[in-house]
């Protein structure tokens, strides 16, 4: 049987509690610009409680949330993590740069302007977040995403996933696929496979239920690791 890794990292947040979501006080919602980018916080006080309550975002000067302690420092926040926050948690609201309060088809719009995927992405964020994942941007290690159990903070990544539409079948053969295999295991983690069934038309949040996702977890096989831990029984 597979069971997936959760390695602890050396930190001082070992009796830290976190909390999954964040909460609006007094009814109040987060404010965010659309950059055309990605969606920005610039209230320091919303954008560290962002990232204390479910780790969301990025700080724009810092590896992780807004900590070099500059006054003009904001949270970046990811495009499917912004639209499950303004659109499903609806925590967030989101203005375009003028000003006008941007609806759901507003932001899918602008999104699928900047990555013609971000449906069957946001699909596959909405599915990882139903399994409790903390989820980030995996582009770094050339994926879509990386997935932490509870925080960053407390936890590596233990998977690397990407996400694999219709149009991806010829692309992600066995020689792509070992590649992606190899960067990963580089830093210790796995590969998960998301495939997504074509998607319909999505003009409302709801529509997105409607969307297939199936994983597969990717893994080579390690002789040297196998024989230490039938060493260690």
């Amino acid at each position: 049987m597979f069971t997936f890794q959760c390695k602890r990292k050396r930190c001082p947040y070992k009796s830290f509690n976190f909390s999954p979501f964040p909460i609006c006080e007094n009814g109040e919602s987060y404010q965010g610009t659309f950059s055309g980018f990605s969606v920005e916080i610039q209230d320091p006080v919303q954008a560290q409680s962002l990232y204390d309550n479910g780790c969301f975002g990025k700080g724009s000067k810092s590896r992780g949330g807004p900590a070099s302690g500059d006054a003009d420092e904001t949270l970046l926040l990811g495009l499917e993590e912004s639209c499950f926050l303004a659109f499903y948690l609806e925590v967030l609201s989101i203005e375009d740069l003028s000003g006008s309060v941007m609806d759901f088809q507003a932001f899918l719009t602008a999104a699928k302007q900047l990555n013609e995927r971000f449906v069957e992405n946001l699909a596959c964020y909405l599915y990882l977040k139903s399994k409790n994942w903390v989820i980030k941007s995996g582009i770094k290690f050339g994926g879509d995403f990386l997935i932490y159990k509870q925080s960053p903070r407390l936890y590596h990544a233990s998977f690397l996933v990407t996400v694999q539409t219709p149009c991806d079948v010829d692309y992600y053969q066995s020689k792509n696929l070992k590649g992606v295999q190899r960067v990963a295991e580089t830093s210790d983690k796995d590969v998960l496979l998301l495939r997504v069934a074509q998607a319909g038309d999505v003009s409302r949040p709801e529509h997105l239920q409607e969307i297939t996702v199936t994983e597969t977890i990717v893994r080579r096989f390690n002789y040297s690791t196998f024989v230490q831990s039938k060493q260690q029984q």
